[in-house]
């Protein structure tokens, strides 16, 4: 994978640009959680191609940091004038700062890491947290219609999660403040995002329906992608 990962932009995202949609959908589903107080520092691990740093500066957080693990994505986030770090080993990176951050979002992410890593990975994250901080994961949603799509997309991914898996490593990792939400992609609003919502709806329901019938796990969250919202304590 380190091959792949070396050169991640070009590969997996294919061009050196930002996604303004993202930065439109961050804004949307995740701003209201981050702190009031603009010095508060905050971490973005896995950077990709930075709109999760863009909004963090944008939103006004100097103290603001990304990390990964490629030297692709580090660099074209550099190059973008966003600060970021390479580092060889996150978790050993986590693990040396003890109560640094007030929150942390890992957008993405976890779906990469390695089956075997996840909890230690986890409890990194946790130890780097301030007390009350927040931890954000976002990950492809494998409970919903089609979820082997994103499962499938990356061959970097190595797990799929729904609410309870990912639940699982959380809790035995130390969380217990733990909230879903699906991520909602619809954020311009309009009729025309109002007709698809509502025609989603009713796919929806006929998906629950189709699962209860089967007498089948029949989770809420049917978005392609959904998140988690923790608080440390």
């Amino acid at each position: 994978m380190k091959e792949i990962f070396d050169t991640y932009i070009e590969n997996a995202f294919g061009r050196h640009e930002q996604a303004s949609l993202k930065l439109i959908q961050f804004e949307k589903n995740y701003r209201s959680y981050f702190p009031t107080d603009k010095n508060a520092r905050v971490l973005d691990i896995g950077v990709g191609r930075g709109e999760m740093l863009s909004c963090m500066k944008t939103w006004g957080y100097e103290k603001y940091l990304g990390l990964d693990i490629s030297p692709s994505t580090v660099g074209f986030c550099s190059s973008l004038g966003l600060n970021c770090m390479l580092v060889d080993n996150s978790t050993e990176w986590l693990q040396e700062k003890k109560d640094e951050f007030d929150l942390i979002t890992l957008l993405d992410v976890l779906e990469h890491i390695k089956k075997e890593h996840t909890i230690e990975f986890l409890k990194a994250i946790k130890s780097t947290l301030k007390e009350a901080g927040v931890l954000i994961i976002q990950v492809p949603n494998l409970q919903a219609p089609d979820g082997y799509l994103h499962r499938y997309n990356d061959i970097t991914h190595e797990v799929g999660y729904i609410e309870h898996s990912l639940q699982q490593v959380l809790i035995t990792a130390g969380f217990r403040n733990i909230c879903f939400h699906g991520f909602e992609e619809y954020v311009f609003g309009g009729w025309k995002e109002y007709i698809k919502k509502v025609i989603r709806a009713l796919f929806w329901r006929y998906v629950r329906f189709t699962r209860r019938m089967n007498r089948n796990i029949n989770p809420q969250i049917l978005h392609p992608v959904f998140f988690a919202v923790i608080i440390n304590n």
